[in-house]
C-alpha cells in the first residue's frame, strides 16, 4: 500500500526577519512525497524509505553549489526541518523511531 503526505512549509517571514527554513524549500510551498508502507515492515525497508525521505528534503531545500556559509547553514536546517515534517506527517512508529536514532 502506497501512502501520500504532504508537507506544507510555512513561511514565518516579516519584513526585516528571516524566514523559517523549510519556507525556502520550494516556491510552491508544497512538497509530496509517496511511500511504500510494505518496506516499513523491515529494518532494510525502514532505512530505504528513510533514505528517499532523506534525498527529498536535500534536494527541495539545495540551492545552488555555490553559497556562503549561512546559505550553507539555511540549507541544512531547511533539511532538517523538511525531514522532520516527514516523519511527524506519516505517522510510522518504526519511521519515527529510526529518524530518532538518526538524530541524537
Amino acid at each position: 500500500m502506497k501512502t501520500l503526505f504532504k508537507t506544507t512549509a510555512i513561511a514565518l517571514a516579516a519584513l526585516g526577519t528571516t524566514m523559517a527554513p523549510a519556507a525556502f524549500a520550494t516556491t510552491s510551498n508544497e512538497i509530496s512525497v509517496t511511500i511504500d508502507t510494505r518496506y516499513l515492515e523491515t529494518d532494510w525497508g525502514v532505512e530505504k524509505v528513510y533514505a528517499k525521505l532523506s534525498n527529498k528534503a536535500e534536494t527541495a531545500c539545495s540551492v545552488g553549489h555555490k553559497r556562503n556559509m549561512a546559505a550553507r547553514k539555511f540549507a541544512r536546517d531547511c533539511m532538517s526541518d523538511l525531514l522532520d515534517d516527514f516523519i511527524m506527517n506519516a505517522d510510522e512508529n518504526v519511521l519515527t523511531s529510526y529518524h530518532a536514532r538518526m538524530t541524537s
